[in-house]
Order: C-alpha cells, then structure tokens, then sequence
C-alpha cells in the first residue's frame, strides 16, 4: 500500500513540474544567440570627439550600399539615396568612412531590443561626389508627395507623377534670360500711397475700410501685414502676411473689403488672365509647394495644390515671372542641393518652365 501511494505520489509530482515547466516557458521566451549578436556588430563612435574632415554626396541615381565594413562584401545596413550629404570622418582609396545614426535590432534576455548609436558606416567613394553634381532631371520635375483637389488631399509614400493640369520642362538659362524681355506682370505698386502707420494698414474700399494691426512681439501669434499691390481688372488689393513659421498672400475686394482668397505665396497671374500659380518654397518639408487657380471674371477658384518633392523655387526679384508665350518661368534647385556646405543658398540653379494644360 506504501509503494502504491510513493507511486501515486510520484505521478503527480511530476504532473506539477511539467505544468510548472510549461508556463515558464510560455512566459519567458528562448534567447536568439545568432541576434544577440547583433548587439555590438557595428562600429561605434562618440559623436562630439569625432571629427568630420569633408563633406561628400551621394550622385549615383541609384543611390549608394550602406556597409557596415569597408568591404563590398561585409553586411549591407541600407541606402543613401540621390543627393544625400554624407558627412565623412576616414577616407581611403576606395571607401568613406561616415558619421551616422544607426538603428538595430537585436535581442537581449529573449526579448527583441532596437537601439540608434552614432557610428562609423562606409560607402563607396566612385558613387560620390561634390554638391555641384546634384542636378534635376527631366523625369525628376512631375513628381509629387501630395494633392488636394476639392479639400481633399492624397499623400503619397513612392513616387506619384502629376500627370494632369501643369506641364514642367527644363530648359536652359540663355532661353529664361530671353524670355525675361516679354515678362507680364498685372500688379500696380502703388506702395508711397498706401504707407502703413505705426503698424496699422489701412485699405479703404468702397464700403469700408479694412484694418490690419500688426503684432511684432506677440511670439507665436506673431502678425506683420504689408501692402504688395493692387490688380486693377480683378478689382482686388494685395497684401502680405508673415506670421510664426509661415507666411502667405490675401486679396481684399476693393469694393466690399472682404478677403477674397488667401494664396500660400505670391499670386503670379497668367498673360490670358484665365490662370494663377503660387509656388512656395517650403523649408521644413523639402517641398515646392504649388497651388492652381482658374480666373471667371472677379471669381479666383482653386483647382488643385500639389507638393513636388524633388525640386524647390530658389526665388528672389526677376526669378519667377509669366512670359508672353503663356509659360511660368523659374529658378530651381534640387532639394538635396539647395543649400550650400556652408549653409547659404546654392545661387547656382536650374531653369524650368511650367506651361498649364
């Protein structure tokens, strides 16, 4: 009876321990060796004691291999795209050694852990090159990250085409230098007469006259209006608006004083005057920044806005204007060539023209 119950006793125990097994496992999961790893795979570097001895960019269309050794045959970490500036701190004859933030992935105790270190990666130096190398091309000038149509936007993650409303060539810089002779222009700048004073403008229209106050100091609400113009055949002042990280242009109805439309830059109007185009050069996205109108007698409708991502307008006086041949002309750059190494504008640009179909 003794050796019965040792028995009984004993398949039971061992019933709990395998239960007890199963739930430890089913809480605690097997380590990965292969990934631990991963861990310290790569090259690490202290950011601030690292010293950057030049600037180079990636210029092979396709983009440039990511290595994690200066070996074409060590691990591939990813792609450096078209233009990408890469700061270098260890050159050799074929490699570049880059300062870069890398995330990986690998597991600890079991469990999947990511971590972004700063360190050394390498690329290959015969798919590099200077800032002046990065140039558009054709196919670069219809792409686009977003569109709005009837206040509804679509965003696109790959490359859209725009393949309606606008076409965009580019064209040389003897043609837009030609073409500056028959530029069409609309607004009277009739700025002596309406000074603003002690921070007020003031439109007077027919039925009343329109206020605006500026607010210099007010930080993030921050206000400064100026006067640009009138458009005498649209019955419309023009004024400008600069406000915290943004800025835009308004039409004021000459005769009710009311605002009309808000553009997200200056409103260039077409020879025919059928049409508008506002192209903003937008900072902090890396965008041209494109809206479309249509003109019906005192009406401004829009049709669509659009975002290009691979070029923005390098504009200041005379480097955007309509011609007489019913094109928009204007100064570009690539969006990965915009700025220079020392942090001023690339002065050196493309020329492109946009006809609307």
């Amino acid at each position: 009876m003794k050796t019965l119950l040792n028995i009984l006793f004993s398949i039971l125990l061992l019933t709990l321990l395998s239960c007890n097994n199963g739930e430890q496992s089913k809480h605690n999961p097997v380590k990965d060796p292969t990934a631990i790893e991963e861990e310290n795979a790569g090259i690490t570097i202290n950011y601030d004691s690292t010293k950057v001895i030049k600037t180079a960019y990636v210029t092979d269309r396709k983009g440039v291999d990511i290595k994690q050794q200066a070996n074409k045959n060590s691990k591939t970490l990813g792609t450096y795209g078209y233009g990408t500036k890469l700061e270098v701190i260890e050159e050799t004859e074929d490699w570049f050694g880059v300062r870069d933030r890398i995330t990986r992935e690998f597991y600890r105790d079991g469990y999947k852990i990511e971590s972004t270190t700063w360190e050394k990666v390498y690329v290959a130096k015969n798919k590099t090159g200077s800032i002046e190398e990065i140039k558009l091309i054709p196919s670069d000038l219809n792409i686009i990250s977003s569109l709005t149509i009837n206040q509804k936007t679509e965003y696109f993650e790959t490359d859209k085409k725009l393949t309606k409303y606008l076409t965009l060539e580019l064209i040389d810089k003897s043609l837009f230098d030609n073409q500056k002779n028959s530029a069409v222009c609309f607004l009277l700048t009739d700025t002596i007469v309406k000074k603003k004073r002690n921070g007020i403008l003031e439109l007077k229209c027919k039925n009343k006259t329109v206020k605006y106050v500026d607010k210099p100091d007010a930080e993030v609400d921050v206000q400064v209006f100026n006067y640009v113009g009138q458009i005498e055949f649209l019955n419309k002042y023009l004024i400008s608006g600069a406000y915290w990280e943004s800025g835009d242009y308004k039409f004021i109805d000459k005769t009710s004083g009311e605002e009309t439309n808000t553009f997200v830059d200056y409103p260039y109007i077409s020879p025919d005057k059928k049409s508008i185009i506002c192209i903003n050069t937008n900072h902090f996205n890396f965008t041209a920044d494109l809206e479309f109108y249509t003109i019906s007698g005192n009406e401004i409708k829009q049709i669509m806005s659009a975002s290009f991502k691979n070029w923005m307008p390098t504009l200041s006086n005379g480097k955007m204007f309509w011609s007489s041949d019913g094109y928009l002309y204007l100064t570009v750059n690539h969006v990965n060539s915009f700025w220079k190494t020392d942090g001023n504008l690339n002065d050196k640009c493309q020329h492109i023209r946009i006809k609307i179909l």
